[in-house]
């Protein structure tokens, strides 16, 4: 479960910024919060701000730091480091830091790093293995501490297989270390990202499809379409490998054909199929959405995705989150990060005050900021769409 994520120094953003995920003290909407031994954490987060203020960063930094740690292992010595894209305005010698704060297991982790595009300037590891945090380890360019001797024994023969542009996260977990495996574990299998211009061509969700061995997916998917109100009985989904190349999964093609059973003027069903593409954008990335979605459900997992309203119909988007923030569709927590311009969701019916939050950029200086409606004094009673619409809370185009 993500407790909270810190960055610095990436696109828009030059000072620290902080998504917090953990729920405040409020009674309002109860059922929005997942409860766990380490605290009581939001389902959902929906971001809200103008065009051009850097909503699609908070997303995309998560993104990067995500992608920088699962590169790892791959990256050759001497090669840069891939995805950091310092604020644009800056020193380009300033480095970029990512942090995230995660429980899983029933273990609370910090896991952050700094990084320039040439080396990882500062690397630290801290676990909660009882109520004291302990530092697994922690790295200053190539220098590395460790808390007491037994994590020591265990990582420091590790230190000359990492180099200055790797993450020892992921090298000591590479070389089976039993300290490391659990977090680096999460950032693989529990938490993804995704740009709304990226979601289309996506190969997971057509994949997960493909391999449905048990059914489970259709008929999640079915489900899915059925309750959005969209008209899919059913679905067929076939691989086509690219000829002439080696296996791989990035190769395939996928060819979808929509099954819709539609009634006639004589009063008799008939089955019609179409090809997906000749679906609505909307029915596309529903759809697509369905797969990912499940994944999130079952596993307790985070989804975060940029512009998830994108032609989806206000009551949709609605839906989603309200599936998300359900006990009974959510029993293990799973939680839900999206940038939206969706107003409809801002009421406080549906989410909480700490569910909603803000992105804000400074025209002159160019930098962006993130902030909750939390921050602000909101009574219950209070009408926060028009609110926002009005400019109370910043986050709007002046025009």
């Amino acid at each position: 479960m993500l407790v909270e994520f810190r960055f610095r120094n990436f696109k828009s953003f030059r000072d620290e910024a902080v998504l917090s995920m953990a729920a405040n003290s409020l009674k309002d909407n109860e059922d929005n919060v997942a409860v766990d031994r380490n605290g009581k954490f939001l389902k959902a987060v929906a971001i809200y701000g103008a065009n051009a203020a850097g909503k699609s960063n908070v997303i995309r930094a998560m993104q990067a730091g995500i992608s920088i740690i699962r590169t790892s292992d791959s990256r050759q010595v001497g090669s840069r480091i891939p995805f950091v894209d310092s604020f644009a305005f800056g020193n380009e010698t300033d480095d970029t830091l990512f942090e995230f704060t995660f429980t899983t297991n029933g273990i609370r982790y910090i896991y952050g790093f700094s990084c320039t595009r040439d080396r990882v300037t500062r690397e630290y590891l801290t676990a909660y293995f009882s109520r004291k945090a302990s530092s697994v380890f922690e790295r200053n360019n190539d220098e590395y501490v460790f808390s007491n001797s037994e994590y020591e024994r265990e990582l420091r023969p590790i230190i000359e297989r990492n180099t200055s542009n790797k993450l020892f996260l992921a090298t000591a977990t590479l070389w089976n270390s039993k300290l490391t495996n659990e977090p680096y574990m999460w950032f693989s299998n529990c938490i993804e990202t995704y740009d709304a211009n990226v979601l289309a061509y996506a190969k997971r969700p057509l994949s997960l499809l493909e391999n449905d061995r048990d059914g489970e997916f259709r008929r999640f998917t079915r489900q899915f379409l059925r309750e959005a109100d969209i008209n899919i009985a059913d679905y067929e989904i076939e691989a086509i490998e690219d000829e002439g190349n080696d296996f791989r999964p990035d190769r395939k093609e996928y060819r979808i054909t929509s099954r819709h059973m539609i009634t006639d003027t004589d009063g008799n069903e008939r089955e019609y199929s179409l090809p997906l593409q000749d679906e609505s954008r909307g029915t596309l990335n529903m759809f697509l959405l369905s797969p990912q979605i499940k994944m999130a459900l079952d596993n307790g997992s985070v989804f975060c995705i940029d512009e998830l309203d994108a032609s989806l119909h206000p009551n949709l988007l609605i839906y989603i989150v309200e599936l998300f923030n359900s006990p009974e569709r959510n029993p293990k927590g799973a939680q839900l990060v999206m940038t939206t311009h969706t107003t409809d969701l801002l009421s406080l019916s549906i989410m909480r005050r700490d569910q909603i939050m803000f992105v804000e950029k400074d025209n002159n200086s160019g930098i962006s900021s993130l902030y909750s409606l939390d921050d602000f004094s909101v009574r219950t009673r209070d009408d926060i769409r028009k609110d926002y619409l009005a400019g109370r809370y910043g986050a709007i185009p002046n025009v």
